[in-house]
């Protein structure tokens, strides 16, 4: 709790110098220097070094034999020691300042401590130390003092013993008067005051003074007693320790200049003070605590901040000033404010979480602290300190007993409830000391005097941990587990009671004064006084650890276990923290490691920054970042001194050559086809700029080897690893599968070798035009282009070919593609940088780390349906101290830009406490892949080769294996073709080994994965890379290599299908019947029998000009895509359920943007987009109730997550059209006599599909987040995922349509059913689906209808006549395709009027009623449509009617 006789962690001092961590309530420090004053509140006492790293195999702790535990036992019941009297001859008290001296204006803990220090002096076996003491913090400073007033001779260790104390204290007055210490008060409040909710604004007043610490003065108190008593001090680290029969041996390492490394210092005891580091004394069990994690400020406010100067805020429980996210975090995981006011304008703010396992993150404190001072309309001027707190609460206590002794935050001397210890810490040194004290005296006195040195230890900690004491402290282990599972509504109703009982109870419980039957009487106060809901859920909150605090609390043992019901239920581990807020665990993380061992000093999140300009790294808009061209332009332009010029390789290609084929491009797709083409006897150009290979390649080892090429690869790692989410391990998933990075310079070698002995020649030149000439009268392919000269003018070429490749890469200026949809993209930007030490392991590659670096939107983006484009961290280590990182986007539709994903790669670092500064950065890349799209037309005269050729995988972006592998294939065809039938054939032959049949089917399948990619937000991709990775690797690997089959990836996507969850199912089943991508996969199964129906494409085109090429240039339709997708409201990186509607060409997206039907996909282009919330239609037209232009609001202002898009439940467009009549007064009486409210229908607290109590045990995760209670009848139930992946808005839509229709069908049923057994109409025996036309022997002589055995006169004519146009106008006025000025304005599902409520139902009623009846309505449809399945099922099944239980008629 951020409260305490001392609530800080305290600071050890660290082998670099770094401020000492104390046993107290802080491991703090501030994240800049302070100019202005640091406020030290309390939590903690015993500090100590924060590096002492103990190796355990040689300085093992030896802890006593079990041979003590009955000798323990025995001293239990000696009574403890008074220890309230102040110690040595030198008085420590002295008057208390005087009010003037304690308001808080002349706070300052800027000064330092100049005392001078003696320094450490030899011992030896001989001559050993009577203590020596490891750290310098409270803890320690205080047992030197008290050790060397009491005639011992004492040595203090730590690197940095004049180091100010970086931690804030705040501790209740009487607990220093007590330890003597009043003199040592910055300021003190004459009371505190606790605010249980935001209905009491006024609190609960605590009247016991409370006050902050001056940490300079109460060191200098301590560091002069000590020097005038004798105290010697090394400035050092510890190696560790061990153990003799009559002393202990501490090794040193580092001081000034390494002088004290490896030597020893002998002692009779001792004293481990360092903190929440541990790092001498022992624990048999593993240390399991609870953490209490608080960001706090020292601050000047802009204007009087308006709270009491003589009240100390102690807790500040209100929550209403959070935004939606962090108000559900905050039900769960409760955070308060800590407040101390120096002056009207400074003042130390603190939000505080009080108990947590894992602790919260310090990321989400600081937004939490600054919306609630936006509340408060409170504007911080400047900050003048920050401080991190992290303090272990709780957990199990070192082996008892030991002969390392400890104090303080090392001795588990941290409330366990509450995180106070300083004045507990205080008073423990004062027992052990004297402890000590008499045990040494009573051995004798001097240096070499041989003591029992295990019974010494024995009887020490006995003095510090007596039985009374062990109880209390199991006791309050139970409250912490008890508090650790209360709610805010709990913790709040909780903490009322405790503060409402008399003082000297709660203040006893919180000054760690209370006797274990005090602590039964506090239970059982408790009790009486808590409500039925607070005993009720304080008791299921409690009994998963009963058993285990009965049996501690009796015996007094340490074996508390914190696990619920002893470990015999698996706990899930909690998330208590926003995903993407605080740090990313990195691969080197220990899993045993202790979080608070080291100072804390930062966050991924500047506060400063926050509370000036709102979200930190904010995207920018696209016209404000550098252009995507220009990056590209950068990679492309990029040299590297170590890739000879081709010229310097290749043999002269002349200016007006004429050659077999001529290979446009020299990347490596384009020289080693040209290689494979020349080796084949035939004679090649090859015609490019002269330019490096400029992108990092990073590809699979075994496809490496296959290729033969593992010479060229620049890094082999054994392993690659992925991360799915922020629940996976900090070492990450590894694949099974060795990973390799390329050496550009080395495959660029290869191939031009290769190139030059099969006698390929070169001229670097860029192509501006291409002309066929008559392929059957053999005329050749002319190419003309201008060659590039160093130093001079340029040359124009004119050559000639039978045959030209394009391999141009993603330039699609000298090819002719299909018309159809844009491409996805796929970019990257990624930085080669030094970084020393780096927690990546060099054999070991990052494959996808899908941990985000920001958290998602605010809630207002499930409404509009605008998420943030997933992107993954890739990593190719390069040694120790070198590693590639790079931020990618797998795919988008539109492209992520890549200053997007620079500023995500830094934020990613950071949180990772990796910082990147421009002078270690090697290389700069920026990746940009065109994924998908139209094929090229085929056959055409140009061939193509590589990505020209569509040979990028679309769901992967990999290509480079690909290009190599079929390189061979495509080269054999082409020549063959060439020798048998000329250019012609030639082009035939080399398009179908590109895109004949079976690579269509393939490229098709893989596109359709693409397009599934493309519409998946974060936690649905996370699902389907989990089930991808977790399938058999010769599938996986496959599917990631292009080498699986056409009926290979059938089995596939039926492996994906049957081994994934119902989420992912459904998204399949969605996506495959979506009339776009389902369509075109289809297409490419279908394609043979299409291309013999004549549905095949083929260019004609002769003259292709570079400068006006068939279609729109890749660089023009992104950079369009982007502005467009901007114009619409979105930010880049951001994306919308109607993602395959932005930013789409104009022969596309024009039309899909004026299109205001039902069935969006019919445009052609996706399957459903991620789903949306229960907010109002997203079309960019207009549509009815004003959602014209609604589009661009709702992304707009959910980048602000304040987003309140129109609903069904809430449409006052629906109201206005519901008309007037006299039914209106019946149903509104029939809707209050139901009973429903609109709160139990609307809303985050609405009913849902399970009972209130059976959501608390499953989780609130049942109930996907996009059905956030805005539209009628919605109870939190979606099974299949289905919204998540559609716009929920057109489902709902097709719902209330096929429900209206099942509700006349199920009258349709009954009804005839009734007629026909009562004779009325129809023969008892027929049913409703007893119809027939008679076409012969009729009385009239033509065709007649017959219904359950009845004739209905002329009704094959008048029947189709009526029913059809009814159905289909209908159906075309509802989606609007057909447009009827009398209806142009209604609402489409609820257009009301005379026509459409000819009742009145929906008039005169009020806006709740109008809820009450559309969710009644909705209820009725989902009912008749069960009923309408089922008898379907019933009349197939069993030939029955619905009436048919009844009996016979």
């Amino acid at each position: 709790m951020a409260t305490s006789s001392a609530r800080a962690p305290a600071a050890a001092a660290t082998a670099s110098g770094s401020w000492a961590p104390s046993t107290s309530r802080r491991v703090a420090a501030r994240s800049r220097p302070a100019p202005a004053t640091p406020l030290e509140r309390s939590v903690g006492v015993g500090t100590g070094a924060s590096r002492w790293a103990t190796d355990g195999s040689r300085w093992a702790t030896v802890a006593l034999s079990r041979r003590h535990e009955k000798e323990r036992r025995r001293l239990a019941g000696r009574p403890a020691r008074a220890v309230t009297e102040p110690a040595g001859d030198v008085p420590i008290s002295s008057p208390p300042p005087t009010a003037d001296e304690r308001d808080g204006e002349s706070y300052d803990q800027t000064g330092q401590h100049t005392i001078e220090l003696p320094e450490l002096t030899p011992s030896s076996r001989q001559d050993r130390f009577d203590l020596v003491i490891v750290g310098c913090g409270p803890a320690g400073l205080s047992a030197a003092d008290r050790a060397s007033s009491k005639g011992l001779r004492v040595a203090l260790i730590d690197p940095t013993p004049l180091k100010r104390w970086q931690n804030n204290y705040g501790v209740w007055v009487d607990e220093f008067e007590d330890l003597g210490l009043t003199d040592c008060f910055n300021k003190v409040w004459p009371k505190a005051k606790v605010v249980i909710d935001d209905a009491r604004p006024d609190g609960i007043d605590l009247n016991r003074p409370y006050g902050q610490v001056n940490r300079i003065a109460l060191k200098d108190k301590f560091l002069a007693r000590c020097v005038a008593q004798g105290v010697v001090f090394g400035a050092c680290a510890v190696e560790g320790v061990a153990h003799e029969g009559d002393g202990s041996v501490v090794t040193l390492k580092g001081g000034a200049d390494g002088k004290f490394a490896g030597q020893e210092v002998h002692a009779k005891m001792v004293l481990d003070a360092t903190g929440h580091a541990r790092k001498l004394v022992q624990f048999e069990r593993e240390f399991t605590p609870g953490y209490q994690a608080a960001f706090g400020i020292m601050c000047e406010t802009d204007g009087p901040h308006g709270l009491d100067l003589d009240t100390m805020l102690f807790m500040d429980w209100r929550d209403e000033h959070l935004s939606q996210r962090y108000k559900e975090m905050n039900n769960q995981h409760p955070t308060f404010l800590y407040a101390m006011p120096f002056t009207e304008t400074k003042i130390f703010f603190e939000e505080t979480s009080l108990v947590e396992r894992p602790g919260l993150e310090f990321d989400d404190l600081k937004v939490k602290l600054k919306q609630r001072l936006a509340k408060m309309g409170i504007k911080v001027k400047s900050v003048q300190e920050e401080e991190y707190c992290l303090i272990p609460m709780g957990g199990v206590l070192p082996t008892l007993p030991q002969r390392t002794l400890g104090v303080g935050g090392t001795a588990g001397m941290v409330h366990p409830s509450t995180g106070f210890m300083v004045s507990k810490t205080l008073l423990s040194v004062r027992s052990l000391v004297d402890t000590l004290a008499e045990e040494l005296k009573a051995g004798g006195t001097g240096g070499g005097a041989r003591i029992d040195a295990d019974g010494v230890a024995e009887r020490v900690w006995q003095s510090v941990w007596p039985d009374e004491e062990l109880r209390m402290r199991t006791f309050m282990c139970f409250g912490m587990e008890t508090l650790m599972e209360l709610d805010i509504k709990g913790t709040r109703q909780f903490f009322e009671t405790f503060f409402k009982m008399e003082q000297d109870i709660w203040g006893g419980f919180l000054s760690w004064r209370i006797k274990p039957l005090g602590l039964v009487k506090l239970g059982g106060v408790l009790f009486v006084k808590f409500s039925n809901y607070m005993r009720f859920n304080f008791v299921w909150s409690a009994l998963p650890f009963m058993a285990s605090f009965i049996k501690n609390f009796a015996t007094a043992d340490n074996t508390f276990n914190s696990d619920k019901w002893g470990g015999l239920v698996l706990q899930k581990p909690k998330l208590t923290s926003v995903p993407g807020q605080g740090p990313i665990p990195r691969p080197d993380t220990d899993k045993e490691r202790n979080p608070a061992a080291e100072p804390i000093s930062s966050s991924s999140i500047d506060f400063s920054k926050l509370i000036a300009g709102g979200d930190i790294d904010k995207p920018q808009q696209a016209s404000k970042l550098r252009p995507d061209r220009e990056w590209i332009e950068f990679q492309q332009r990029k040299i590297f001194k170590d890739q000879a010029p081709i010229v310097d390789v290749l043999e002269p290609l002349a200016n007006d050559a004429t050659v077999d084929v001529l290979v446009v491009g020299a990347g490596p797709a384009g020289l080693a086809v040209a290689a494979e083409m020349a080796s084949r006897g035939v004679s090649v150009g090859l015609i490019a700029p002269d330019t490096p290979f400029v992108n990092n390649y990073g590809v699979w080892l075994d496809e490496f080897e296959e290729l033969g090429l593992t010479d060229c690869l620049l890094h082999k790692y054994d392993d690659a690893l992925v991360w799915f989410n922020d629940r996976d391990p900090a070492a990450g998933i590894g694949l099974n599968r060795a990973y390799g990075q390329v050496c550009r310079r080395r495959l660029r070698e290869k191939l031009l070798a290769r190139c030059k002995a099969a006698g390929v020649r070169y001229a670097p030149g860029l192509v501006d035009q291409l002309k066929h000439g008559d392929a059957e009268k053999g005329e050749l392919s002319v190419v003309s282009g201008a060659i590039k000269r160093d130093g001079g003018d340029d040359v124009s070429f004119n050559m000639s070919a039978k045959v030209v490749v394009c391999g141009t890469g993603h330039n699609r200026d000298m090819l002719q593609y299909e018309d159809g949809p844009g491409p996805g993209w796929q970019t990257a930007y990624g930085i080669e940088v030094k970084m020393p030490g780096h927690p990546f392991e060099v054999n070991k590659a990052v494959f996808m780390d899908f941990r985000q670096s920001d958290p998602e939107l605010e809630d207002g983006s499930v409404e509009s349906g605008v998420w943030r484009v997933p992107s993954f961290l890739y990593v190719l280590p390069v040694d120790e101290n070198t590693v590639f990182v790079e931020e990618t986007c797998l795919v988008a539709r539109v492209q992520v830009p890549f200053d997007e994903l620079k500023r995500r790669l830094y934020r990613r670092l950071s949180r990772m406490g990796l910082n990147v500064t421009q002078d270690q950065i090697l290389e700069e890349e920026a990746s940009w892949i065109p994924l998908g799209g139209t094929p090229p037309t085929s056959p055409q005269r140009t061939l193509a080769y590589g990505a020209a050729a569509g040979l990028v995988h679309p769901a992967s972006g990999y290509s480079i294996v690909n290009s190599l592998r079929r390189a061979p294939a495509f080269a054999d065809a082409v020549v063959s073709g060439l020798k048998a039938g000329g250019s012609a054939e030639a082009a035939t032959r080399g398009w179908d080994v590109l895109w004949g049949d079976e690579p269509r089917r393939q490229v098709g399948f893989y596109q359709f994965g693409m397009e599934l990619l493309m519409s998946l937000r974060i936690e649905q991709m996370r699902n389907f890379f989990g089930t991808f990775f977790a399938l058999p690797k010769e599938l996986s690997a496959g599917f990631l290599g292009n080498s699986l089959t056409s009926v290979q990836l059938l089995q596939f996507a039926l492996t994906v299908f049957f081994q994934g969850n119902w989420e992912l199912r459904a998204l399949l089943l969605t996506h495959l019947s979506s009339a776009g991508a389902g369509v075109r996969l289809g297409k490419a199964y279908a394609y043979p029998l299409l291309r013999a129906l004549g549905a095949g494409t083929e260019s004609s085109v002769s003259v292709v000009d570079r400068k006006k090429p068939p279609q729109e240039p890749n660089f023009s339709s992104f950079a369009r895509d982007l502005f467009s997708a901007e114009e619409q409201g979105f930010l880049p990186g951001f994306q919308g359920k109607d993602w395959w509607a932005v930013g789409t060409r104009p022969e596309y997206g024009e039309r899909r943007g004026s299109r205001d039907d039902d069935d969006d996909d019919q445009a052609g282009n996706g399957g459903g987009g991620a789903g949306g919330g229960a907010g109002g239609s997203s079309r960019s037209s207009k549509g009815p109730s004003g959602t014209k232009g609604r589009r661009r609001d709702l992304v707009s202002s959910s980048m602000n997550a304040t987003s309140s898009a129109t609903s069904l439940g809430g449409d006052q467009g629906s109201m206005a059209y519901w008309s007037n009549g006299s039914a209106a007064l019946v149903v509104t009486s029939a809707v209050r006599n139901t009973g429903a409210r609109v709160d139990d229908l609307y809303g985050e607290r609405r009913k849902k599909f399970l009972p209130a109590a059976l959501l608390n045990v499953t989780g609130q995760g049942v109930v996907p987040p996009y059905l956030t209670g805005e539209m009628p009848g919605d109870v939190g139930w979606d099974p299949l995922q289905m919204g998540a992946q559609r716009d929920i808005m057109k489902l709902r839509e097709r719902e209330l349509i096929h429900g209206r229709w099942a509700m006349l069908a199920a009258v349709g049923v009954l009804v005839p059913e009734s007629t026909a057994r009562l004779s009325l109409f129809g023969t008892p025996g027929q049913h409703w689906w007893n119809t027939h036309i008679e076409w012969a022997g009729t009385s009239s002589g033509i065709p007649e209808l017959t219904y359950l055995g009845e004739n209905i006169p002329w009704g094959v004519f008048w029947l189709p006549i009526i029913h059809l146009p009814l159905f289909f106008v209908a159906e075309m006025l509802r989606t609007g395709r057909l447009e009827v000025e009398a209806f142009k304005d209604l609402d489409r599902l609820y257009p009301g009027g005379k026509l459409f409520d000819p009742l009145g139902i929906g008039a005169g009623v009020s806006d709740e009623e109008l809820k009450i009846l559309k969710t009644i309505e909705i209820q009725h449809c989902r009912l008749a449509m069960i009923a309408a399945f089922g008898f379907i099922v019933e009349a197939l099944a069993w030939g029955a009617g619905p009436l048919d239980v009844f009996g016979g008629a």
